[in-house]
């Protein structure tokens, strides 16, 4: 690496500084391409259109009309991009951070023009991801094997701190012009708002996490009326890419925050609204697909709206004392699991039955601090009727089955199905062949426990019942795979299927705002969440407190600084991250369990829903504290010390 070093700084880069533009407003004028072969900036447009929004606002006792900004954050994952490449006789193994090693396998294979079966993906544990790793993966594997092709020996590839933060992707910058409309007793009636993604220089992800802030504009409610258009928009500045919540918070965000303000100019509680008009079973969203299944946002709003003593809090705040203001807000939200519209996916894995009776499984989710390979373990172990112990998990490589990707809270959910299935087939073919042991009927054969009963009279161990059924010519090796139901999406009409299904959650968060500097402190969160049925409730205890504490980074924290495009502050000196002393007290957790007949035992996604909903609840908790309208993303203390002088003038 010294040597690599002392090389590049010989090289000598002479540079010639062409037109540019940052601003994505000042982009979308035209005056300066960011990519000359296009004639204008915008990369894609989206849109949703449902019933007549001018009727609906000409039907609005009241009409409130706001603009967000929300800027870039930084993955911050504690482990950079890596790759180390190893050439093979005829191919290459990579081991890599990708999360996804199909898509790793795929990219590699095309950048040195080799079939996809000769080139292996090896994924260890990764050191964090949070979606980035999705789309750096693949590239840093790709860098590390052209580079290993032409040295024809293994070559290590890391990036600095700084090479990470300078040229990964980040989470999408936006601006959002959202205006809605609402009867005198706080039933919605319209909602018009266009949404403009800074794309960056490339695409990238950018017409799906566009795409997505389109579909979940309304909020977690019911909106008769709704005119939504996105814009990615380029500018000469780093791309944005997949991180957790993946378009969904910036609008969510707005969504909420205009919520509150309608609850303030109609004199309605901030719950109460929200109840008026949120999503159940049986309702239409804003692209008029209808929730036939379990809904329960509902529930989980007015449980943690009862843990945390909402409306006694509400009439003591907001507190003054010691120049420091409390507060309390809300923040509800929903979002769609698994890939968007029509966009195949499946679920896909593989278990093979050893002599001894042990279990392995195979599947290409990979493990990135989210305990998907445990809970992959619970369901097979659930399935087959032994316990854990005896089950052993090969995940994120590409010897494994094509699982998909490991993005959008579908690891367990979606990814667990094919595990399910292929557990399944295999106790049916041990039951069947018990059944044949002891001439019986196979309904009469139980497994649980690791033992096998017959009649209700246990008969055999795990392990000697797996011996029956190799000795009878059962197939003791299965492969699992579900292809999940979609409907369609009319895109000219801006109408129809947009997800699968749809977690929600509602976070409670009271601050403490310090009047005289800005600084904002969360002291406690209360959080409910429905997401189907809980495989690991600690598990998800963890991804809550983890997205939290995200969330509050986003929110509070974390800013991208930029000159002319360049990064001014690529490291954990500069772009400050939450530390454990940022982290507020935080209740248990509610757990809403409205299953999900198409996810694993009822499941649905958990990973992204903890962040999503915590920038929202701190501004309106900020709001409720201070007067002062947050509608900014880092709500810094700086900003929030001038806003509060303007306040008081």
């Amino acid at each position: 690496p010294e040597a690599a070093e002392e090389a590049a700084m010989l090289a000598e880069v002479d540079v010639q500084e062409l037109p540019a533009v940052f601003d994505p407003l000042e982009a979308l004028e035209g005056k300066v391409l960011v990519h000359e072969d296009k004639e204008r900036n915008i990369a894609i447009t989206t849109k949703v259109r449902k019933g007549d929004v001018r009727k609906g606002f000409e039907e609005s006792y009241v009409v409130i009309e706001n603009t967000y900004k929300m800027g870039y954050q930084d993955h911050a994952y504690l482990e950079t991009e890596g790759a180390l490449a190893i050439p093979e006789l005829e191919g290459m193994t990579v081991i890599s951070v990708a999360q996804y090693p199909h898509l790793a396998q795929q990219k590699v294979a095309r950048v040195l023009g080799i079939s996809q079966n000769k080139v292996r993906i090896v994924q260890p544990v990764i050191g964090g991801a949070f979606g980035g790793k999705d789309d750096m993966g693949p590239i840093v594997a790709a860098q590390a094997a052209i580079a290993a092709h032409y040295a024809k020996r293994p070559v290590l590839l890391t990036y600095s701190r700084e090479d990470s933060m300078v040229a990964h992707c980040k989470r999408d910058p936006a601006v959002i012009y959202y205006k809605t409309g609402a009867t005198k007793d706080g039933k919605l009636k319209a909602i018009e708002v266009e949404i403009i993604f800074d794309s960056g220089a490339y695409a990238n992800r950018g017409p799906f996490t566009l795409w997505r802030a389109t579909a979940h504009a309304s909020g977690p409610y019911e909106v008769p009326n709704a005119k939504v258009d996105g814009k990615l928009v380029y500018t000469n500045k780093v791309y944005q890419g997949s991180f957790r919540g993946f378009g969904n918070p910036q609008i969510q965000f707005a969504a909420e925050r205009q919520m509150d303000e309608l609850a303030y100019e109609l004199g309605i509680d901030p719950v109460e609204i929200r109840l008026k008009n949120i999503l159940r079973t049986g309702s239409l969203t804003v692209t008029n697909q209808k929730l036939e299944y379990n809904v329960g946002v509902a529930e989980a709003l007015e449980k943690v709206a009862k843990a945390s003593e909402w409306w006694e809090r509400r009439k003591r705040y907001p507190i003054v004392e010691n120049g420091k203001a409390r507060g309390l807000g809300v923040g509800v939200i929903w979002h769609g699991i698994s890939t968007s519209r029509g966009v195949p996916d499946w679920s896909n894995a593989y278990i093979n039955i050893a002599r001894d009776g042990t279990v392995t499984v195979y599947t290409g989710i990979v493990e990135i601090g989210q305990g998907t390979s445990t809970g992959h373990m619970q369901i097979a172990a659930e399935a087959l009727g032994i316990p854990i112990n005896y089950i052993r998990i090969i995940h994120g490589t590409s010897d494994a089955p094509d699982t998909g990707a490991t993005h959008a809270s579908r690891g367990l959910s979606q990814g667990g199905n094919g595990v399910l299935i292929a557990a399944t087939k295999l106790r049916n073919r041990i039951e069947r062949a018990i059944a044949r042991h002891f001439n019986c009927s196979e309904l009469d054969v139980q497994i649980r426990d690791g033992w096998v009963y017959v009649k209700g009279e246990r008969k055999l161990s795990w392990r000697e019942a797996v011996d029956i059924a190799y000795k009878l010519g059962e197939d003791m090796a299965a492969t699992g795979h579900f292809f999940l139901p979609k409907g369609r999406f009319d895109e000219e009409k801006g109408q129809g299927f947009a997800y699968l299904c749809y977690s929600f959650m509602a976070l409670i968060t009271e601050v403490e705002v310090d009047l005289d500097t800005g600084l904002t402190k969360v002291v406690k969160a209360w959080p409910a969440i429905a997401a189907g049925k809980i495989v690991n409730p600690e598990l998800v205890k963890g991804q809550i407190y983890g997205g939290l504490v995200q969330g509050i980074g986003y929110m509070l924290i974390e800013e991208v600084k930029l000159e002319n495009g360049k990064i001014l502050n690529p490291n954990f000196t500069d772009y400050l991250i939450p530390t454990i002393a940022d982290i507020p007290e935080i209740a248990d957790p509610i757990f809403v369990e409205d299953v999900f007949p198409f996810g694993a035992f009822g499941a649905k996604g958990v990973g992204e829903m903890c962040l999503i909903p915590t920038p929202a609840s701190i501004g309106n908790a900020i709001r409720h504290a201070t007067g002062v309208k947050v509608n900014e993303i880092p709500f810094t203390p700086e900003k929030l010390y001038f806003a509060l002088k303007e306040v008081r003038k």
